[in-house]
């Protein structure tokens, strides 16, 4: 059996969905963003995911954003990809999943971000499983407060 996490670069599946209220860019506009990706393998099978999300606040209003998208690959299986987003003014959110499977492995990762007045919070969780083995389960959680500090957990 062999996992990893990795980031993507160019992803199967990509959304993409900004809603703006002012152009940012604008002279004493603060950003905060954020985002996580994971992915585990096997022999046969891959699936990774990835989302991030942003929030722009300038003195004429503010603009938030999300994207996200995943890949997924089977040999002799089945894979499948999902992306989805929201938003309204106040509030983006997205969930992408990734899911390959075979006649012996299966391979999982689901991301969602959202960001809020509150800041940017992302979570990708990965599974992975060999048929008569124990399952890989991994998750990367990253959180961007309003003053910009990022914080990143792995369980």
């Amino acid at each position: 059996m062999t996992s990893m996490i990795y980031r993507l670069g160019a992803p199967s599946a990509a959304l993409v969905l900004m809603l703006s209220a002012a152009a940012p860019g604008l002279a004493g506009a603060q950003t905060i963003s954020g985002g996580s990706s994971g992915g585990l393998s096997g022999n046969g099978v891959s699936a990774s995911t990835y989302g991030s999300g942003e929030r722009t606040t300038t003195s004429d209003g503010s603009s938030i954003g999300v994207q996200g998208g995943g890949a997924s690959t089977a040999v002799d299986g089945v894979a499948s990809t999902d992306s989805r987003a929201k938003l309204n003014d106040k509030r983006a959110m997205q969930r992408s999943v990734a899911r390959a499977q075979d006649d012996d492995e299966r391979a999982r990762s689901t991301t969602q971000t959202i960001v809020n007045p509150g800041g940017v919070r992302s979570r990708t969780t990965s599974f992975y499983r060999e048929q008569g083995e124990k399952p890989v389960r991994e998750t990367v959680i990253t959180r961007t407060a309003p003053d910009g500090t990022t914080t990143t957990t792995t369980r």
